[in-house]
């Protein structure tokens, strides 16, 4: 009889509490990690794949996701058979959820970047694209994932430059159409129907996220690349919270969020430093130090006595090996071309496709005075600076008192400005010839190599180098 009396009582209470457990708020928690502009640099894939780990042990629902450009920047995986597989390896490996395309992802061909799609674990999407005469697969544009009984829906975003492209080499997005990421967003507002949390994983650049916020406040977050901005405290534009982890995979971002009833409750933001991760995944720092015992890459080449300590010395040493390797009268080559600051002492094979992974070829073109002319002015910033270098002249800009262009002039290595009765043998990367959009008639013939080995073979030949650079362009302001 008490033996029955205590099944009742027990029986009560779980009715009780199945009951009161119905009139709960149903409440999940969610953590997403997420990086971006990685450039193919993975040492620090072993810290990230520990702190991903240590909050799996603790939280049910944790995602890790990428917002563009995984690929250039490092010759151990830019120059690895096949391009780019370690860094697909280790994200498959570490547990990557998502992936969104961003304009370095076109940097080895269409071919090769859907080999790379093939070989991952997680979708690669992409929404402001139409790849159907080009051959490629269409990437989807969004994805919804599962976390618990509820939905996060991402769409995926790229930035597209003046010529209507993502920054890249225009021959390896060739058949494809892009359409302004900006514009392409509000198509997707039905995806608040489909999902309970919407975010927006782009590679467009901060300013541009910013500009989303304000336009289309349904947005949730928006996790996004391209401009390599870190927000070390994220805060929200419109309520809508925009995050950006840097560049280099130095930090990684961190959202978490609780959904209650369906309603996205609470959300924060912070950035986590990979030097602050007090421990890392062995088994990726062991795969790393296989991927990186490349022996050839590692062989030292030269010996700079003088170091290039910015952006306009390493363009002065590179235009000068184009002019010299090409017998050229001028050679530019553009600053966002050269993905290092500084180089000095030693310089090895790796070196050099640090400096230069893209694998742009040397062009060469008969141009006149006025065309060179048009060149620099397609590379003026905001600022009125040329963006480019310059071997075999110097360059002044000349501008009004309040910073309108009045013009341009170009000097010989004599300080003799050129003049349009001839033509003038100009080298540039493959890059400046098809992307800037300035006046020729001659399209451009290539050398048939490829830029990084021009350099590989300037300072192969010179071995010891003793170059100083100098000042190559200037701005001349009129006076009041």
């Amino acid at each position: 009889m008490v033996r029955i009396y205590r099944r009742l009582v027990f029986a009560v209470i779980v009715t009780i509490a199945i009951f009161l457990s119905g009139c709960v708020e149903q409440e999940t928690h969610i953590v997403i990690f997420h990086t971006n502009d990685s450039h193919a640099q993975i040492d620090n894939f072993p810290a990230l794949s520990y702190l991903v780990n240590k909050e799996r042990e603790t939280t049910d629902h944790v995602f890790l996701v990428s917002a563009g450009d995984i690929f250039s920047g490092n010759p151990l995986v830019d120059n690895y058979d096949p391009p780019g597989y370690p860094v697909i390896d280790l994200m498959n490996r570490i547990g990557y959820d998502l992936h969104t395309i961003g304009n370095h992802e076109f940097d080895y061909g269409i071919n090769v970047l859907e080999d790379r799609m093939r070989q991952a674990d997680f979708p690669f999407i992409l929404a402001n694209l139409d790849t159907q005469s080009s051959g490629m697969a269409q990437p989807e544009p969004f994805q919804i994932i599962n976390a618990g009984r509820n939905k996060i829906a991402f769409l995926g975003l790229v930035q597209l430059n003046r010529q209507g492209i993502p920054s890249t080499h225009p021959d390896k997005v060739k058949g494809i159409d892009f359409f302004q990421p900006l514009e392409t967003v509000s198509k997707y507002e039905f995806l608040t129907d489909q999902a309970d949390v919407v975010i927006g994983l782009t590679h467009h650049g901060f300013v541009s996220d910013t500009l989303m916020a304000w336009q289309n406040p349904w947005l949730d977050i928006i996790i996004g690349g391209h401009s390599h901005t870190l927000t070390i405290e994220p805060r929200a534009y419109n309520d809508v919270l925009v995050s950006h982890a840097g560049a280099n995979l130095m930090y990684a971002g961190k959202i978490t969020l609780v959904i209650r009833e369906g309603e996205l409750a609470e959300r924060r933001a912070e950035m986590i430093s990979m030097e602050s991760v007090n421990g890392k995944d062995l088994q990726i720092s062991e795969l790393i130090d296989r991927y990186k015992d490349n022996p050839a890459l590692n062989r030292v080449i030269g010996k700079l006595l003088n170091p290039l300590e910015d952006k306009q010395a390493l363009g002065g040493f590179i235009t000068d090996a184009y002019r010299e390797y090409g017998e050229l009268d001028l050679a530019f080559q553009n600053y966002g071309g050269i993905r290092v600051d500084r180089m000095e002492g030693e310089v090895s094979i790796k070196d050099i496709f640090e400096m230069d992974p893209f694998g742009n070829e040397l062009v060469v073109m008969n141009l006149t005075y006025n065309e060179i002319k048009s060149l620099i002015g397609n590379s003026l910033s905001s600022r009125k600076s040329p963006s480019v270098q310059i071997s075999g002249g110097f360059i002044e800009v000349h501008l009004t008192s309040d910073d309108y262009l009045q013009g341009i002039k170009v000097f010989d290595s004599a300080n003799v400005e050129l003049t349009n009765d001839r033509k003038f043998l100009v080298g540039m990367p493959s890059y400046i010839a098809s992307a800037f959009d300035f006046d020729r008639e001659d399209q451009g013939t290539t050398m048939g190599i490829i830029t990084a080995q021009v350099m590989i073979e300037h300072i192969s030949k010179l071995h010891v180098i003793d170059f100083t650079a100098n000042i190559r362009s200037r701005i001349v302001r009129a006076e009041n």
